[in-house]
């Protein structure tokens, strides 16, 4: 039985897991608004997990442990733990399309064409998915699509962030992997082209 389990662990997804839990990390490191690893981290765990439940469930849960950390020992507001913060579920509905829109990738090559687009829309599937659940329930915005106008214009500097830290993150992680397989045989996929 115990031998049977050893080969139902796949080093591969045990590898890409450590590596998206390690730089979940760097999210609650300071940083400038919205430069973080997180839709990085989603584009490549899509790419890189065999499984598509792993390649949602990782991602989010690394992204709620860190949401936990931060609510309850950066920015301590209450005296009970914060599990889920107002409004987390406009982050993660952006995340569960972001990975849906990278698993649509899985199969193809890992180019430089297909990176890009995943950069640049999934960064904007972020800033439109978020920013539509700020206007629509925070109330600091007209219900109309002058406030939904107001609201996106309004966050133009965050998108800057969302968009660099995308930029940045997602060709050092999809780099890193590959370098890796290139030095450790055994983390070699078969389902993965570059």
């Amino acid at each position: 039985m115990f031998e049977k389990s050893i080969k139902l662990i796949d080093i591969q997804t045990i590898v890409v897991s450590l590596i998206i839990l390690a730089v979940c990390l760097l999210r609650v490191a300071p940083h400038i608004n919205n430069f973080s690893p997180i839709i990085a981290l989603a584009i490549f765990g899509s790419l890189h997990f065999k499984n598509k439940t792993q390649a949602y469930v990782v991602p989010i849960l690394c992204l709620w442990i860190s949401d936990y950390f931060i609510n309850n020992f950066i920015y301590i507001l209450f005296n009970n733990p914060v599990w889920f913060y107002e409004g987390f579920y406009w982050q993660y509905i952006s995340y569960f399309v972001i990975i849906l829109l990278s698993l649509s990738f899985k199969n193809k090559k890992i180019s430089f064409k297909n990176t890009s687009f995943l950069i640049l829309s999934s960064s904007l599937i972020f800033f439109i998915i978020t920013n539509f659940g700020f206007w629509i329930s925070s109330g600091f915005y007209s219900y109309d699509l002058y406030g939904l106008f107001e609201c996106y214009v309004a966050a133009i500097p965050f998108y800057k962030g969302t968009l660099l830290g995308t930029i940045f993150y997602t060709p050092i992680f999809i780099g890193f992997y590959y370098y890796l397989q290139n030095k450790v045989l055994i983390l070699k996929a078969k389902h993965l082209m570059y």
